[in-house]
């Protein structure tokens, strides 16, 4: 009995053996493996073209979409927006780069020998190298942001994961290949196929890709953790030839070659060629660059086509439908499980399934980033320019027509109606779905004037009423997660990438001077009700969900301080007003640290943490950034205007002629929002535009109270 026990246990585990050695493998024992087809060139005016005449329009209401904010560090281009791409930070690309295969001749030079001359090594057969790496290297080393060249390639070598890429963008004889960039190591090597094309002379440059070849090399890794990558390049090939076809032909291969691709990516998904495929295109074409739609797409699917529909959503943005570019090489790591702890700014996205297509909405969502970054320029540069003049009319009422009763109401009428235009530009930006931008601008004057007519007309206090508007409203919206505020002209653009999240810095000074003016009232001059308000700005303004502004939290500290320290010290000594400061700032920071602890990471959380890991570098290069983005505002923003005019105004008329505000609660409230304008200017990164808004709130009030007397 024991002698046939042992001999049937024997056979089983031949058996086993023998079933081990098929090569058969179930789902479970398949691994991992992502294909991310990189299409150059595509923007959004492809994906609307696509959802409505594409063959395939189930491809489209699946799987997820976002609009990705692409910007390099330095101009807008194929290169740079690729090397950012692969870095996971912002980076710049250097002239020559290029991608290379073993026996390929440059300039009548065999290239490997090329790279054998200037670095002393040997290129391997099957091998894609870079023969500029070490320049690229040294020109990231030379930015604030140090991109970190071959930083995914080289993290995903060192987890066993194993890099592909596959195809080119060449044109003619210009070879451009910088799909490489995600796949290579920190030595600049990759494998892959480079020639992914085939002859089709009636295409753009000669050449189309070639589908056959991709999805036979494709099928061959099915047994590994892979990662591939596709440099789709017909549509860039096409777009650089554009300028010399004819209109007809050139809409006619548009069509052509957007149907190829959605047929390929259709290929993709019901051939089982992958676990996870994403399209994400790393520059928009010029069309669509010069009309101001500098989002570039980002799909996902995830399975066999139309089985799963996903949100994707960015906790480096915080927006619906909003991704960066810092996030990819953090989801790429993520999707294979590689720990990237404080390695990279961005975050992995959330990818969750929902049961309703989002594309329409979307794109609607998308549509109205681009209106207002269409706008942006023509509307604030009219909105200060108002605000300018109404400042320098409403000074020419005061210096020549103030003893007149109906001068002194229309100034009153135009300050409460400037004051109160900020309230409207944050409550109304979503009427751009429905009127265009030159109407939104004369209802906005019009609210405002209203507002200003209204107030002053039926309301004892006009400037209390409308703070208090203005406080509320703010405080509201940061706790609604920034509805209002991320769409408004006063907000953040998601295209310009500055800032996602938490308080602009327009809208920052504006919070901060609305704050102080509610102690115009005795009620809010009490011990305790001053100190729930200002615990509770630097609560709203320092907490990374709410405010998410280090500048302005500091800002909140010194202005509060400053009021504290004159309003209950009668002695006044600017020896001990310095002191204050000197404690009261360090405090602010650290209760602006703790602030971070909640679990959601910000940008003021990351820099504490690399701070306490001792980069002292990323620290240095982040406040050469700010001071280089102030010195940029300053000399070419239109804020620029609004800010030197304020300033003049507030020390030509306030500090020669004090004795105008009578009151010493007024008198000491404006010397108070002076001190915040400052502070802002001081700690905040877009400080001139901080300072601006600010300073234009606390002369409009002088100037009101002024007429009063």
């Amino acid at each position: 009995m024991n002698i046939k026990f042992k001999s049937c246990f024997a056979y089983f585990i031949l058996f086993l053996l023998l079933i081990s050695c098929e090569k058969v493998y179930s789902a479970e024992e398949i691994e991992k493996n992502l294909v991310l087809v990189l299409v150059p060139d595509l923007s959004f005016q492809e994906v609307k073209w696509l959802k409505e005449k594409g063959e395939f329009p189930q491809l489209w209401k699946t799987g997820g979409m976002a609009a990705m904010n692409v910007r390099p560090d330095g101009p807008y281009s194929f290169l740079n927006n690729a090397v950012s791409l692969s870095a996971g930070v912002r980076g710049l690309g250097i002239e020559g780069w290029n991608a290379y295969s073993k026996g390929e001749f440059d300039n009548g030079t065999l290239v490997e020998e090329r790279y054998q001359q200037w670095t002393g090594k040997l290129v391997d057969e099957g091998i894609i190298f870079h023969p500029y790496l070490h320049k690229l290297v040294d020109k990231n080393k030379e930015t604030t942001y140090r991109a970190d060249i071959g930083i995914l390639g080289q993290t995903l070598k060192e987890n066993s994961v194993h890099s592909y890429v596959l195809g080119n963008s060449d044109y003619n004889e210009e070879k451009i290949r910088y799909g490489p960039l995600l796949t290579m190591d920190q030595e600049g090597l990759t494998k892959g196929l480079l020639d992914a094309t085939r002859k089709s002379p009636g295409s753009a440059a000669g050449v189309v890709m070639d589908v056959d070849k991709i999805l036979a090399y494709l099928s061959t890794f099915n047994n590994q953790s892979s990662f591939f990558v596709i440099e789709w390049g017909d549509l860039y090939r096409l777009y650089k030839q554009k300028d010399v076809m004819t209109d007809e032909y050139f809409s006619k291969q548009y069509e052509l070659t957007l149907l190829n691709l959605e047929l390929f990516m259709y290929q993709l998904l019901s051939g089982n060629y992958t676990d996870n495929l994403m399209m994400a295109s790393p520059m928009v074409h010029n069309d669509a660059y010069h009309n101001k739609e500098r989002l570039a797409p980002f799909f996902y699917w995830q399975g066999s086509l139309g089985e799963h529909i996903f949100h994707i959503y960015s906790s480096t943005t915080r927006q619906p439908f909003i991704i960066s570019n810092f996030d990819l090489v953090p989801t790429l790591l993520n999707y294979f499980h590689i720990d990237h702890s404080n390695k990279f700014f961005g975050k992995p996205l959330h990818i969750k399934e929902v049961n309703e297509s989002l594309l329409e909405s979307g794109l609607k969502s998308i549509d109205l980033m681009f209106v207002i970054f269409k706008t942006r320029n023509v509307v604030l540069s009219s909105y200060i320019t108002i605000l300018v003049l109404l400042l320098i009319l409403v000074s020419v009422i005061i210096f020549l027509k103030d003893q007149k009763e109906g001068w002194k109401q229309t100034a009153k009428v135009l300050l409460v109606s400037g004051i109160s235009s900020p309230l409207w530009l944050l409550l109304t930006p979503y009427a751009l779905n429905y009127i265009q931008a030159n109407i939104y601008l004369l209802l906005l004057t019009l609210l405002s004037f209203l507002t200003g007519y209204v107030l002053v007309r039926y309301v004892s206090n006009p400037i209390f009423a409308i703070s208090v508007s203005l406080f509320v409203a703010i405080t509201v919206d940061l706790f609604l997660g920034h509805y209002f505020m991320q769409r408004s002209y006063l907000g953040y653009d998601p295209i310009i990438g500055a800032r996602y999240y938490g308080i602009g810095n327009e809208y920052a000074g504006i919070y901060l001077i609305s704050s102080i003016l509610l102690l115009d009232n005795p009620l809010f001059r009490k011990w305790f009700l001053l100190l729930f308000i200002s615990l509770g700005q630097i609560f709203v303004l320092s907490f990374a969900n709410l405010g998410a502004n280090a500048g302005a939290t500091i800002a909140t500290g010194v202005m509060f301080g400053f009021f504290y320290y004159r309003f209950y010290v009668t002695n006044f000594q600017w020896r001990k007003l310095l002191l204050i400061f000197s404690v009261l700032v360090p405090v602010v920071i650290a209760i602006l640290f703790f602030a971070q602890l909640n679990g959601k990471e910000s940008h003021i959380g990351y820099a504490f943490s690399k701070l306490f890991q001792g980069d002292v570098l990323y620290i240095t290069d982040t406040i050469k950034r700010k001071l280089e983005m102030n010195w940029k505002i300053f000399r070419f923003s239109n804020w620029t205007q609004l800010f030197v005019t304020t300033y003049f105004l507030i020390a030509l008329y306030l500090w020669r002629g004090k004795k105008i505000v009578r009151n010493e609660a007024k008198k000491l409230i404006i010397q108070t929002g002076v001190v915040a304008s400052l502070a802002l200017l001081v700690f905040n990164d877009s400080g001139v535009v901080a300072a601006a808004t600010s300073m234009f709130i606390i002369v409009c009030t002088s100037y009101y109270w002024a007429l009063e007397n």
